[in-house]
């Protein structure tokens, strides 16, 4: 459990970073993608396990390819 637990620690890591490079503030980056301030903020945080449609839609926002993610996230090798 504890590998799934830092896997999406990494995820939201990896979000983070992405975004601070694109310069891109939490609230911009919720608003390109259509989801809440508050759960991209958990996103980021690794406290929520994001679907594979709000991945792409934060890869979309970020301007990487949604395949990038999955793999952050584990769901492709």
């Amino acid at each position: 459990m504890a590998e799934l637990e830092t896997r999406w620690h990494d995820l939201g890591e990896f979000i983070r970073e992405q975004r601070r490079i694109g310069h891109l503030s939490l609230r911009k980056l919720s608003e390109m993608a259509g989801i809440s301030n508050p759960y991209l903020s958990q996103v980021e945080r690794g406290l929520r396990r994001p679907s594979a449609e709000i991945l792409n839609r934060i890869a979309q926002g970020l301007r990487i390819s949604a395949e990038t993610l999955y793999v952050q996230a584990g769901i492709l090798d």
